[in-house]
């Protein structure tokens, strides 16, 4: 009987397939349609969104080999799950080398939505840009180049004119630098064994080439990686992000957080990775290496660097994170801590289980963190050093797959994470997640799947549940309950929520695509009482409804039509929001030319109801606009590929406010209705 099922099922997809295939570009851009639902602030950080998409785009200008491919290169791709990982590796080692990218269809455990994200990212056969280590010297190798400008037409209160005197005598009251925001980048790929990469970048508003600032850009960065030299798996030299297990003890990659991809929760892509993105704090300067002999991997890294803080001689009482140092509050938190780091990992695999042990110590160059107290900061990490260490855990069998990591750190406190994945039928995939992290564990590095940002005072439960009706329906949903036995910023006692998510997806045909999404949250927050003179904390809730519709006319054109509503309520107000978007895409086929744009209409009450939108932007930059006020919102971003070589970037961004004559505030404030932002980007590959 499951024989005949799956004949039949091969014969349908036989018949729908190639028409599906012969509809999408292998070079399309969707994956970042999947990018759009991890990039709500609420769930993940900019700078992480920003890493991840970095590093997706290193991979499209560098794509995997299918016939080669490893897990640990798949696992850095986010919308796979680990099921589909280990189902699209066995279908090459049991049917041997694919002949056509459009074998991927036969994988069982891949849908088509999710061969349309990694179509981009994998080739079958020759690549022509490619680089062979046999047949070319490693200096001959692939050289790219990347310049990048954007800057505000309008003029904000930070660059207004001043003389010398008034800088002197107010300086924080103006921007140091011009608001043009620089970004270079240089890579060099001899082959699949050896890479060089540097970035520079300034923000806006800090100085470049100034008589007091000699170095140029305000931040670089540099890696040099060497991979595959015999028993050494990885070397990184620089710059460099780590991760292993499941973020509980160290983590400054991406981490999948609570999105509508409902089952994907787990933390893949771990190891050492490269770090040339303009992220300026959730970095390692040093060295890192991986040690591969049979079924054990080891790793080892060092890292020394100055790090951005609020510390005097002796004490530290925050890190800056935010990478700005336009003022002159800026650049006297800069640079000013020597954090040195270092640690191991070991990890053991045989057959369907493996174990790893991270262990990392860390210091403050003799300076005592010490933050400000605060009745909710009181289990806050204070002192010289801090040491962490966690045990990880992976075990599958058949449909199910059991993984996780407990931590302990240096006074002995514990954080533990446990997920439990399975797929009881073909159509159907489900996560169960339990999670507790003491309000006294402390880990300056942890990022782990939570619902605060830090991997502390938390215990929860994560249901999620994805299903395939037929092929033309998908529902995904999870329901998350959580629960802090501590005080929290803004939360001046213990407190809980509960997280829902529901998104539906509905495949028309090869030409249509539509999904509808409702997410629910109740959380507590501090409320101010003139009656009683006291804090008080209340619920609040927030509803979020999503409805999309994408369709493609021809292969030329594809539109994209979004509507948003949301609603917040608490017990001091009952505000709503709603905006409608329209974006579209022109590639004609064989053409040097590639148009992008959108616009929308947006009416918000308060920042509580703001709304977030994705919006295509130059190479290696992940944008999105956020809604707050009432408004229209146009951007038109264009592709001109003057040869193989050679690419040009431009766009106009800009939002035009109907109900304000000034548009932010502070040193950002802008006087007007228009706030309209220019990027150019030129890349020359050699």
């Amino acid at each position: 009987m499951k024989k005949i099922i799956f004949y039949f099922w091969t014969l349908v997809l036989w018949g729908w397939a190639p028409n599906l295939f012969s509809q999408i570009d292998r070079n399309n851009s969707e994956w970042m349609d999947y990018l759009e639902d991890l990039s709500d602030k609420d769930e993940a950080s900019e700078e992480y969104i920003e890493n991840l998409f970095d590093d997706l785009s290193d991979i499209i200008d560098n794509p995997y080999d299918l016939q080669h491919v490893s897990k640990e290169e798949l696992e850095k791709l986010p919308f796979l799950t680990d099921l589909q990982i280990e189902s699209l590796l066995y279908y090459i080692y049991k049917f041997g080398p694919l002949t056509d990218i459009y074998e991927l269809k036969n994988v069982d455990e891949l849908d088509m939505q999710t061969i349309v994200y990694l179509l981009p990212f994998v080739y079958v056969g020759k690549m022509e840009e490619n680089v062979s280590p046999e047949t070319r010297f490693p200096l001959r190798g692939k050289h790219t180049f990347v310049l990048r400008d954007n800057f505000c037409l309008q003029k904000k209160s930070g660059y207004a004119q001043s003389t010398e005197e008034e800088r002197r005598d107010h300086p924080n009251k103006y921007y140091w630098g011009d608001p043009h925001s620089l970004y270079f980048r240089y890579e060099w790929n001899g082959s699949d064994r050896i890479q060089l990469g540097i970035t520079g970048e300034k923000d806006a508003g800090e100085p470049f080439l100034k008589a007091y600032d000699k170095k140029g850009f305000d931040f670089y960065t540099a890696n040099l990686t060497f991979r595959k030299l015999g028993i050494l798996e990885e070397l990184q030299l620089g710059h460099y992000r780590l991760s292993f297990g499941q973020g509980l003890v160290m983590n400054t990659n991406f981490s999948m957080g609570k999105t509508p991809d409902a089952v994907n929760i787990g933390l893949k892509n771990q190891g050492i990775k490269r770090h040339l993105s303009t992220n300026e704090s959730q970095y390692f300067s040093g060295a890192a290496g991986t040690f591969r002999w049979k079924n054990v991997r080891f790793s080892l890294f060092y890292s020394y660097r100055n790090s951005d803080a609020n510390a005097n001689d002796s004490l530290i009482y925050t890190f800056k994170t935010d990478g700005y140092h336009r003022t002159f509050n800026d650049l006297l938190k800069k640079q000013t801590v020597q954090v040195e780091l270092f640690g191991g990992n070991i990890q053991w695999t045989e057959n369907n289980f493996s174990a790893g042990l991270t262990a990392v110590r860390y210091s403050f160059g003799g300076k005592m963190l010490n933050p400000d107290p605060r009745p909710y900061n009181l289990f806050y990490l204070r002192g010289k050093e801090n040491l962490n260490a966690g045990i990880y855990y992976h075990y599958r069998r058949k449909k199910w797959i059991f993984q996780g990591e407990t931590a302990l750190d240096q006074m002995g406190k514990m954080a533990s994470l446990n997920h439990l994945f399975f797929q009881p039928a073909s159509f159907v995939e489900g996560v169960f997640s339990v999670r507790h992290y003491d309000r006294q564990y402390n880990a300056l590095y942890g990022n782990a799947f939570s619902e605060s940002t830090a991997v502390q005072n938390e215990t929860g439960v994560y249901t999620g549940i994805r299903m395939h009706f037929s092929r033309r329906w998908e529902l995904s949903a999870y329901w998350d309950c959580f629960a802090f036995f501590w005080l929290k910023y803004g939360v001046n006692a213990p407190s809980s929520g509960n997280d829902v998510s529901m998104q539906l997806k509905y495949f028309c045909n090869t030409k249509v695509q539509m999904n509808l999404r409702y997410k629910y949250k109740e959380k507590y927050k501090n409320v101010n009482s003139d009656e009683k003179k006291v804090t008080e904390i209340w619920p609040y809730e927030q509803h979020r409804w999503r409805y999309q519709i994408q369709y493609l006319p021809s292969n030329t054109f594809t539109f994209k039509t979004q509507a948003d509503y949301n609603i917040y309520r608490s017990s001091e107000e009952n505000q709503q929001a709603w905006s409608l978007t329209q974006s579209f895409s022109c590639l004609p086929a064989k053409s040097k030319w590639q148009i992008d744009g959108g616009l929308a209409y947006f009416h918000t009450g308060n920042w509580n109801t703001k709304i977030s939108v994705y919006e295509k932007n130059v190479l290696y930059t992940f944008g999105y606009s956020m809604y707050y006020g009432e408004g229209l919102r146009y951007y038109l971003l264009v592709k001109w590929k003057i040869n193989k070589p050679l690419s040009i970037y431009l766009k106009c961004g800009s939002t035009h406010y109907l109900d304000r004559n000034a548009i932010g505030s502070g040193l950002e404030e802008i006087t007007g209705k228009e706030k309209t932002d220019i990027y150019c980007l030129i890349k020359y590959n050699f």
